[in-house]
């Protein structure tokens, strides 16, 4: 039985749109490292994400979720001889492997102790394993939020992340941030002028009309950025 979607998980098939191809297309970036490596993908929702990484080549992928009714909706729909779905918590998780590469989309803005999340995954790299991990940037997705503890605009999101603050924190948890790998998507231009900003938001629409495709943030600024930090 397909769960009901009710604007926290991403449920194929179930979800607005923009918001799937927001979803899919993070993981098709994120499937072009996995060929050969053993992965973790860290809550992976009801599972389509980690069936990419599996038929993109992955030699193994260990897909958790805290949620039981998300992973019993992934083994039924996903039966891939390379994934394994387990229940489990960011926070404390453990496995009998170290990982090449942990996925983790769409999950630190929902979390109330991401330095202990933090720390986990880093524990379960491999030394230059690659920590691939997304958040909506606070700039566009909750413009009235002043800072890291301000509520989101997003009722299910505890907190939400600029990309400056997001690398700051990935260094301070010894991860190696090098600026090239940093990735965005609906890449937009932002004016501190609200009025102006509110007529290119509303003449554009780029939250909406702009491509959902994974590319280099440069100078644009993303509604969604993927950073890939590597274990020192």
């Amino acid at each position: 039985m397909k769960p009901d979607f009710t604007g926290e998980t991403w449920i194929p098939g179930a979800t607005p749109k923009r918001i799937e191809d927001d979803h899919i297309e993070r993981y098709r970036f994120a499937s072009k490292f996995v060929r050969g490596k053993i992965v973790l993908d860290i809550a992976c929702g009801a599972g389509y994400g980690s069936k990419i990484f599996a038929q993109a080549g992955a030699s193994r992928v260990d897909a958790v979720d805290i949620s039981e009714d998300l992973i019993n909706y992934a083994k039924s729909n996903y039966k891939i001889a390379n994934i394994r779905f387990l229940i489990g918590d960011i926070y404390s998780y453990k496995a009998d492997v170290f990982y090449d590469i942990i996925i983790c989309f769409e999950t630190i803005e929902h979390i109330k102790k991401y330095d202990r999340a933090l720390s986990n995954l880093y524990s379960l790299l491999h030394n230059n394993g690659l920590l691939i991990i997304s958040s909506p940037n606070r700039i566009i997705t909750s413009p009235h939020a002043k800072s890291i503890e301000s509520k989101p605009d997003n009722k299910f999101h505890i907190r939400e992340f600029t990309v400056e603050e997001l690398r700051s924190i990935l260094e301070a948890h010894s991860f190696k941030v090098n600026a090239l790998d940093i990735y965005g998507q609906r890449l937009q231009r932002y004016f501190k002028n609200k009025r102006l900003q509110k007529t290119y938001k509303g003449l554009l629409r780029p939250d909406e009309l702009f491509s959902p495709i994974v590319t280099r943030a440069g100078k644009r600024i993303p509604r969604y950025f993927i950073i890939i930090a590597r274990k020192k």
